[in-house]
């Protein structure tokens, strides 16, 4: 069979979508790390105080743009319901992401609190975990959150 006439796989639709999620979720990633940063080693405010304004900040940030650029999703429902779907999608994300995180370290160090003085093993940990979760919210949100609700039908 012939692949001529047909789309290269990065200009479907699909994909095209996935990538749009990926750049807002680059830049709320940047979001929240830069906060949390600036917030605790900066401005002295404890790690889980610092923690939980950022990645308030960013989901915030990610439903934004989500809604409006990635997919389309204004007027679906009513805002403050959408925005608790996309809260909720991202707080299972988040303890995934812990979890996950947990999950390598201890595999790497024996200890489920693991060595964060291990600066490569923390990012390899960061990397791992980000690998798996993008895909959960991804799938998540497009599938629920952002999914245009059915009318009922008779």
């Amino acid at each position: 069979m012939s692949d001529v006439g047909k789309p290269s796989v990065l200009k479907r639709p699909e994909v095209q979508q996935f990538l749009r999620f990926c750049v807002v979720g680059f830049s709320s990633f940047a979001i929240d790390f830069g906060i949390s940063f600036v917030l605790t080693f900066i401005m002295g405010v404890k790690w889980e105080i610092a923690k939980t304004v950022s990645f308030t900040l960013a989901v915030t940030n990610s439903f934004f743009w989500n809604r409006h650029w990635t997919f389309d999703a204004v007027g679906q429902r009513e805002h403050h319901t959408q925005y608790a779907m996309f809260f909720s999608v991202n707080l299972v994300g988040y303890l995934l992401n812990l979890a996950i995180m947990k999950l390598v370290i201890f595999t790497n160090t024996g200890s489920i609190h693991g060595n964060f003085n291990s600066k490569p093993l923390f990012i390899v940990a960061t990397l791992v975990a980000t690998a798996v979760v993008v895909f959960w919210n991804f799938f998540a949100n497009k599938h629920w959150t952002f999914k245009e609700p059915t009318s009922a039908q008779n």
